[in-house]
């Protein structure tokens, strides 16, 4: 069978997308208007019988050359590349990809992809003589088999006249152990102009599988509680790539949720002894007793090999959801003592 083959026949778990809260889509379009350099056109989600919160198989699987569909365009992570973010080692440790496709006149090229052990991150571009606007985004996300529940992020540049690119971060939850290799297929099926609404839709169908680059794990279980909220900083994981900071968050009084029925954490700083700081991602987090409780992660770059401490500010964010309200509480540092 050939390879192309197995890719067709790959079977994925159907994941039922529902749409993201009230203070999440307040956040993205937040980032789209403020700062063009990190505009994350949406925060997608799939979930079955959870609640989450953001972060080709039928077509032609020809490839033509990269000099041919998209010429030029190499590296395209560099261009999402900013000072201190997780990505900075991302062609250093990435899989390669290189799978392209055309439809309806587009040809998109998905180059590289890294799993940090938490989240799989995409690099890819676009070519097409139709107008996406200056900041399209994507109508379908990545699927990750045997997720229950998907937070996830997007970026899209446009460079020239007829070229794009494009980064992809999804954070799957499983219910249970994380697999060491992820099974991912991605549909885009449209590309949206965000100026006009407009999209341009096509059939390209991709799958591919990428493994887990090699982590080492330090349990932490240090608390903070403030305002009714506990978190806890359960683990850090390191690799080659990024550091990754493993967080619970608690409802300690359950009335809270009758006022703030949507409560999420986010760690928003991050310096070691050094003097290093680190740009945070949110990843996410992912609840199994509506709301009660939250399994959260955020992603840094590695941190400084020499550095013997990393210290993180929690900041909480009550919204009582529909635009209706919205206050947020920064917690008290917590020191992580690194080994």
């Amino acid at each position: 069978m050939s390879e192309v083959k197995k890719l067709v026949d790959i079977s994925i778990d159907d994941i039922e997308p529902v749409e993201v809260s009230e203070l999440e889509k307040r956040r993205v379009k937040q980032h789209v208007l403020g700062r063009k350099k990190r505009r994350k056109p949406y925060q997608a989600i799939a979930a079955a019988a959870v609640i989450v919160i953001g972060a080709g198989i039928a077509g032609s699987f020809a490839a033509p050359s990269l000099a041919t569909q998209i010429p030029i365009i190499q590296n395209i992570m560099s261009y999402f590349t900013e000072e201190d973010s997780y990505n900075e080692n991302f062609a250093k440790v990435a899989a390669d990809i290189s799978q392209t496709q055309t439809s309806n006149g587009v040809s998109v090229m998905v180059e590289d992809a890294v799993f940090d052990g938490s989240s799989i991150t995409v690099s890819y571009a676009i070519q097409t003589d139709k107008d996406l606007g200056e900041n399209p985004y994507l109508k379908n996300p990545l699927e990750v088999k045997g997720s229950d529940g998907m937070g996830g992020s997007g970026r899209i540049e446009k460079i020239n006249s007829s070229t794009y690119v494009g980064t992809e971060k999804i954070t799957p939850h499983f219910n249970g152990k994380t697999p060491n290799s992820l099974a991912v297929r991605w549909e885009p099926k449209a590309f949206v102009n965000m100026e006009t609404n407009e999209s341009v839709k096509g059939d390209w169908k991709f799958a591919f599988n990428v493994r887990s680059l090699e982590n080492q794990k330090e349990v932490v279980n240090q608390t903070v509680s403030a305002h009714g909220v506990s978190v806890v900083i359960q683990s850090l994981e390191t690799n080659d790539l990024s550091t990754i900071i493993h967080y619970g968050r608690f409802i300690d009084d359950k009335a809270i949720l009758e006022k703030w029925p949507d409560v999420s954490v986010e760690i928003k700083t991050a310096v070691d002894d050094l003097g290093n700081s680190y740009k945070v991602d949110s990843n996410g987090g992912i609840s199994r007793d509506n709301g009660i409780s939250f399994d959260d992660s955020s992603t840094i770059k590695s941190v400084d090999r020499r550095a013997k401490s990393l210290t993180v500010v929690p900041v909480i964010y009550f919204s009582k959801g529909s635009g209706e309200g919205l206050d947020t509480k920064e917690m008290d540092p917590i020191q992580i003592e690194l080994k």
